[in-house]
């Protein structure tokens, strides 16, 4: 089972889309059958929890429309790797204690 938390960070205006693999086990029917998150469209979204790639190729296509996605690397901060605004470009670097 894939468990999903959302906060909302107004500082940066984005939502923090946290994942939990229960079990740390998955496969692609569960994580495709799985409802995502909704979450308002006009603001940034960060994603952090440990999954396959293939997860979080599936959670940055669905959430493409935001403004920017970001990923959380433990090492680095919140690596931009997507974004339609001036603000913010891919492979910005945003450190952020959350």
């Amino acid at each position: 089972m894939i468990l999903f938390h959302t906060s909302d960070l107004p500082t940066l205006n984005a939502t923090l889309i946290t994942f939990e693999i229960d079990g740390g086990i998955t496969d692609p029917a569960e994580v495709f059958s799985t409802p995502l998150p909704n979450i308002p469209q006009n603001m940034g979204v960060i994603l952090s929890g440990r999954g396959p790639i293939w997860l979080y190729a599936r959670l940055v296509h669905h959430y493409h429309p935001a403004r920017w996605i970001a990923i959380h690397d433990p090492r680095l901060g919140y690596i931009i790797v997507q974004s339609h605004v001036k603000e913010h470009h891919e492979g910005d670097i945003l450190e952020v204690n959350v």
